[in-house]
């Protein structure tokens, strides 16, 4: 008699990208990183996209199954001081 009767089902690990699941403003967001373009919480692009808060579409964007890189950069804030903030892309920086 044949103890072994566990059986292996193999199930990836990895989501498939699935685009049309993200919302407006995390499509938006990921067309134009998909230009090759990067993005920042201070980039001017980021009111023509219409994205309320950067930091939470990424997120969404990474769960669709897409490779996110970031860096800290420093920036200049709405009163000019340097401050250090994230910024995004689909290419890996240098």
């Amino acid at each position: 008699m044949n103890n072994n009767l566990q059986s292996q089902i193999e199930f990836p690990t990895e989501s498939p990208i699935n685009i049309e699941r993200l919302s407006k403003q995390s499509k938006r967001l990921y067309d134009w990183l998909n230009k090759g373009n990067t993005i920042h919480i201070f980039h001017p692009m980021k009111r023509e996209l219409k994205i309320g808060f950067i930091n939470s579409r990424i997120p969404e964007i990474k769960k669709a199954g897409i490779d996110v890189y970031k860096r800290m950069i420093k920036h200049p804030d709405c009163d000019g001081n340097l401050v250090s903030c994230k910024e995004y892309s689909l290419i890996p920086f240098e």
